[in-house]
């Protein structure tokens, strides 16, 4: 069996790794495949995953225009490679962007082959909610792009239950949805736990002995309004919390002038660092941050690697929205969410974090056994191999 995996955003160790390990899974159950991806990799083969690059320059620091005229680059030049990939049984197109879709549409149809579309945020949902796409001729457009990719599609894995409504609320057969979360690494957390991180992380930064180490390590973007943290500790200061943010992102810049013009000192930046590094850091912490800006569509549909990140390496967690996650939270007493607003209930719920390290270890305890019953890797790649197994025979099928 060969699959052709197009994930345009496609890394092996930093950021979203879930195309990687999803592939490896296929591989290891001796499935041919072969990662078709925007990044310019130095790789033919990793892994057991063959790995073909469009080449396609991009950033998520590129202004809007720049981001959708690589999007539509990729499209182009995938269609292409897509084509020329031979004896593919069945195509598997993850997003964002949505724009993966085409191409995975597009050489389905021509290779008489089923494909599966992952959705890993409802796009154009938030774009529009937030105010970034606003021209309607424009909405239209990509309104019905989705429509047409999710009626194509022979299956669609939602990677939260939020989005699998989204989608079905859209006219989509429940039937057609399944929701594969992001992986928490229970088995791999150990290597990147250890009680010397945290003596490590202190020999080298002595002023964070003695205090909560409060951690938020990905992107600084509009959709996580990170601009929250500093209005947190600017409204509530309070020395023995500090806030680490690892990470790069448009915002990153307009964050430190505003640091620096408000005299914060507990809120730190961090560099974008090697995947250990950022589980050492981790490790190393009290309680992790997970940031949304203040959109309802987020919030419900959100499934963040580091939320899972976080419960595998037996860490609380702290929400600056309601919903799905806050509910889990708050059930099996692993952290909480707190609503935009209620800045002050966020700076109380660190400072008790703080001052009853019993409780906030058994917190983290309590994390880590949400991890391995709901969200263990093992177990969901699991579910991912037996979904592609399941279009291993398609003689005469026809495509939606």
């Amino acid at each position: 069996m060969k699959v052709l995996y197009i994930s345009q955003h496609f890394e092996s160790e930093n950021g979203l790794t879930r195309p990687y390990e999803l592939a490896k899974k296929l591989a290891e159950d001796d499935v041919e495949v072969t990662m078709l991806t925007g990044k310019n990799m130095v790789e033919k083969e990793l892994d057991g995953i063959q790995i073909v690059s469009t080449k396609t320059n991009y950033d998520h620091t590129f202004a809007f225009h720049k981001r959708v005229l690589a999007f539509l680059l990729f499209v182009i030049k995938s269609i292409y490679y897509g084509l020329k990939e031979k004896n593919v049984d069945v195509i598997y197109a993850s997003s964002a962007p949505i724009t993966v879709g085409i191409t995975a549409l597009i050489v389905a149809k021509i290779k008489r082959v089923p494909f599966i579309f992952e959705v890993r945020d409802v796009w154009p949902d938030a774009p529009i909610e937030m105010g970034i796409i606003r021209n309607k001729a424009f909405i239209k457009i990509v309104r019905g792009l989705e429509r047409l990719i999710y009626r194509h599609a022979s299956h669609i894995v939602a990677l939260s239950d939020g989005i699998k409504r989204n989608i079905i609320r859209k006219g989509i057969a429940k039937s057609k949805v399944s929701v594969i979360t992001n992986l928490a690494h229970c088995d791999k957390a150990a290597q990147y736990v250890s009680k010397c991180d945290r003596s490590h992380i202190e020999t080298q930064h002595p002023e964070l002995i003695g205090k909560t180490i409060a951690l938020y390590p990905g992107t600084f973007g509009a959709a996580n309004d990170l601009s929250f943290l500093l209005d947190v500790a600017t409204q509530h200061p309070d020395p023995n919390i500090h806030y680490i943010l690892i990470g790069r992102g448009k915002e990153k810049e307009a964050m430190t002038e505003t640091i620096r013009n408000r005299g914060l000192t507990n809120i730190w930046l961090l560099d974008n660092m090697p995947k250990a590094e950022v589980f050492s850091w981790m490790s190393a912490s009290d309680i992790g941050i997970v940031n949304l800006a203040n959109v309802p569509i987020l919030a419900a549909e959100n499934s963040s690697n580091k939320f899972f990140d976080f419960l595998s390496l037996s860490k609380p967690i702290i929400l600056n929205f309601k919903g799905w996650q806050d509910d889990l939270l708050r059930e099996n007493k692993a952290g909480a969410g707190f609503d935009y607003d209620d800045k002050a209930g966020y700076y109380n719920f660190l400072k008790t974090i703080h001052n009853h390290q019993t409780e906030k270890l058994e917190m983290g305890e309590r994390a880590r056994v949400l991890a391995e019953n709901h969200f263990d890797a093992r177990i969901l790649k699991d579910q991912f191999a037996e979904l592609i197994k399941s279009y291993e025979v398609n003689e005469g099928y026809e495509l939606n």
